[in-house]
């Protein structure tokens, strides 16, 4: 079962009213997505990249760079040490790029995810130890590699982690690693005012601070290091920060700047999958993001550093034609993977429990948090995929949850159960030993505290329209609020008892569905590119589809324009229906 709700948050509308130069229709928008602070506000109608957040409100932020530039002054060697997701492949280009432009003697390094694991560890120390590394600096990573770095500084390395996951939390007091300063917004005594930050942005923050402390002594000014906000909006787009308070600033720089880029990787990658129009939040998640992915997840997120930093066409091009190869093939994986899991699923009843628990050792454990993902949407419930790992009696897993669960809290109760574990709310990764995984869904099972009502999907709606009301002003004051994306979401309308008119299927394989409603004399196109979900939701086959016809439907879509011939067009993106 579907439900709908519609959003009336009255106290956030309150709140806002009185503001100037703002429709009412755009503040019921606002008021929805909990935008009310002035701060979040200008940054939607005047962002500006001169209002980002001072960098040095971030605790350890001065020690962190005091200790960068005593290693410099001591011609030491630094290490940036990331992590293998498309977040950590650009925090890792921004730290390179940014410290290359005032010190030389600076090296990288990309754990490999199945011999390594996640982030910063014992070989990668080794690798310092072995080149004489004096600094380790790590970027999205870092905040749980206790051992790892209690290593390091055994070996008389000095460590800076910049790192924006979860920190351990023992009995309310933070459990922070051995490391010479520890940079990261959840800290429980950072002041800083935004924490939903991605990696790659904490490590723009670290060069920003650079700058905002020594500039003058390295002659650089601020403008100078602009051009790597390109790659702190991938990060953020791709990890999935709430584009709202500063990260709506760093995304709407960022897509200006890729959109003219002189990134030689990033226009090779663009020519690569012959996309012509103007990047936006749906290239950069939807395509840019999965396939630099791809290269951490079945070769090497290597890859993805030196398309970024190479200043050689033939080799941006040789890169980029092996990233799109490696996630043409991820993408066959993952298909064949998730087919196995449901079957394994449907046929031991799996789904009829509250968190759905699967081991199969079929499945590359490099794509084990996308098949979770699926199977989450599929059965909208929480979701651990684990598989074999390389050591032998150990499983790794990821994992994927819905609102109403908080993945790290819940599993956080267990943490003695783990080999490794960390995560947020909606997304986990973890390592446990084979034979503690009975016990281990066992309990997590009785600690779930979830109801049925939970399990149901759920479609929150900003406003139930007269198609009267759709018209190009609308959609004008809808545009005016973007970018939208995660945290900051494409308005959702829903209009009641409209009449379907007409209905077609379009395309090779007739799997898109456009259907011509009426209502009160006005027509409008609505087009829908997942028609199983639709027939999934009116309870019959595509052989039946016509049977719809003449009947009227509430509806549930977002507002958009389609061109063609020359001619624009309002055109409903159709959602749901009953």
């Amino acid at each position: 079962m579907e439900n709908w709700y519609l959003i009336n948050k009255i106290e956030n509308y309150n709140k806002i009213k009185d503001k100037k130069n703002i429709t009412s229709f755009q503040k019921i928008l606002l008021a929805n997505r909990d935008i009310t602070d002035a701060y979040k506000i200008d940054s939607i109608f005047n962002s500006n990249i001169d209002n980002l957040h001072s960098p040095l409100l971030m605790r350890d932020m001065q020690k962190g760079v005091d200790v960068l530039f005593d290693s410099m002054m001591k011609n030491e060697k630094i290490m940036i040490s990331g992590d293998y997701d498309q977040d950590g492949v650009a925090a890792t280009v921004i730290l390179y790029k940014g410290i290359k432009l005032f010190y030389e003697n600076v090296l990288y390094s990309i754990p490999d995810r199945i011999e390594d694991g996640y982030g910063l560890n014992k070989n990668i120390v080794d690798d310092c130890i072995e080149n004489n590394v004096k600094l380790i600096i790590t970027c999205d990573n870092g905040i749980a590699a206790f051992e790892a770095i209690d290593y390091a500084k055994k070996n008389n390395i000095r460590v800076i982690v910049t790192d924006h996951h979860e920190v351990v939390n023992i009995d309310g007091v933070d459990n922070l690693p051995n490391a010479d300063a520890v940079i990261n917004p959840h800290r429980m005594d950072d002041d800083y005012p935004f924490d939903d930050i991605c990696g790659a942005v904490v490590a723009y923050k670290f060069i920003d601070a650079i700058i905002e402390l020594y500039g003058k002594n390295i002659g650089l000014e601020k403008k100078s290091i602009y051009f790597l906000l390109q790659f702190a909006m991938l990060g953020t787009v791709c990890d999935m920060m709430k584009i709202v308070d500063e990260n709506r600033i760093i995304v709407i720089e960022g897509l200006r700047l890729i959109n003219k880029t002189n990134n030689i990787g990033i226009k090779s990658l663009l020519n690569e999958i012959k996309w012509e129009k103007p990047v936006d939040i749906y290239t950069v998640g939807f395509l840019i993001g999965p396939i630099i992915n791809a290269s951490g997840r079945i070769y090497t997120a290597k890859l993805g550093v030196e398309l970024f930093l190479t200043d050689n066409i033939d080799e941006a091009n040789t890169y980029s034609k092996t990233l799109v190869e490696l996630n043409d093939e991820r993408k066959e994986m993952t298909q064949k993977s998730v087919e196995l899991a449901i079957e394994n699923i449907e046929y031991e009843n799996i789904h009829k429990n509250d968190i759905i628990v699967v081991y199969d050792s079929s499945i590359h454990e490099s794509i084990c948090g996308l098949v979770a993902g699926r199977v989450k949407d599929k059965y909208n419930k929480p979701t651990l995929i684990l598989t074999d790992s390389s050591n032998e009696g150990i499983l790794k897993g990821s994992g994927r949850s819905i609102s109403a669960y908080n993945m790290f809290e819940k599993f956080n109760n267990f943490r003695d159960e783990f080999v490794a574990f960390g995560g947020h709310a909606m997304a986990c990764g973890l390592s446990i030993e084979k034979e503690k995984l009975k016990s281990f869904n066992e309990k997590i099972q009785l600690d779930s505290n979830l109801v049925e009502d939970d399990f149901n999907k759920s479609i929150d709606l900003d406003y139930c329209l007269n198609f009267k009301n759709i018209d190009k002003n609308l959609i004008n004051q809808i545009n005016e609020l973007s970018p939208y994306g995660y945290g900051f979401s494409e308005p959702i309308f829903a209009s009641k008892n409209v009449f379907v008119r007409d209905i077609f299927l379009l395309g090779k394989d007739k799997n898109v569905l456009k259907i011509k409603f009426e209502q009160d004399g006005i027509l409008l196109d609505a087009i829908n590119f997942r028609i199983d979900e639709i027939l999934d939701k009116l309870e019959i086959n595509i052989d039946d589809i016509y049977i719809i016809k003449n009947k009227n439907y509430d509806i549930v879509y977002k507002i958009g324009e389609n061109t063609f011939n020359g001619y624009t067009s309002i055109q409903l993106n159709l959602i749901s229906m009953r």
